[in-house]
């Protein structure tokens, strides 16, 4: 096709005929879960809690219970938004009328989890280096100039990047044309943004 010379393009048209899904899907969660315990880690629980009134044993008993809660919310989460984003996945699929099978469908979608969690991965690994936390800044977004600015956080290069990726995704194993893939990027990028400053707006 026309559109192989793109990044990924070759990768995501090859699923069509040749589905592989297991040996992803292990990789996927094993990503979700390198990444939640280094997320976890650099949370700074102290910070978080000082205004909690809580001191001592209790202080330290909440820590405890918040970091294994993030832990295990991070990596069930993280398996869950997997089994999400193929449904919606394939839902687009049936509205756009596509012939790829939700065997390719699914393989895409794991495809698209480990480029997206792998390169979530690095900019975490990063940021352990450096010592940031991660709530307060993402080195890939825009509050990296405004420590703890969640509005700026929401327009993020991950963003952009996932758009991409899930452009791809579309034109090459969906086979969508070029028009539907531009408009599904772009709303795929207005609807992360757009939930990302209205988190933003109640914290």
């Amino acid at each position: 096709m026309e559109t192989s010379k793109l990044p990924l393009a070759q990768h995501f048209s090859n699923l069509r005929a040749n589905p592989k899904w297991a040996l992803k899907l292990l990789i996927a969660v094993v990503v979700v879960v390198i990444s939640t315990i280094i997320s976890n880690s650099l949370i700074d629980y102290d910070t978080l809690l000082k205004d909690s009134g809580l001191s001592g044993q209790e202080l330290e008993q909440t820590k405890t219970i918040g970091q294994i809660s993030g832990l295990i919310g991070g990596i069930v989460g993280g398996i869950i938004v997997i089994g999400i984003l193929f449904v919606i996945f394939l839902l687009i699929s049936k509205i756009m009328k596509s012939d790829a099978s939700a065997k390719s469908i699914f393989s895409a979608t794991l495809s698209y989890t480990v480029i997206t969690s792998v390169i979530a991965l690095i900019v975490i690994i990063i940021q352990w280096i450096a010592g940031l936390s991660p709530t307060d800044y993402a080195i890939t977004s825009l509050n990296i100039f405004d420590k703890g600015n969640n509005f700026l956080a929401a327009f993020d290069l991950q963003t952009l990047i996932g758009a991409y990726v899930f452009g791809v995704m579309l034109l090459a194993t969906n086979r969508f044309s070029k028009k539907s893939t531009l408009i599904w990027s772009i709303v795929y990028l207005l609807i992360l943004v757009g939930f990302a400053l209205i988190g933003a707006s109640f914290q």
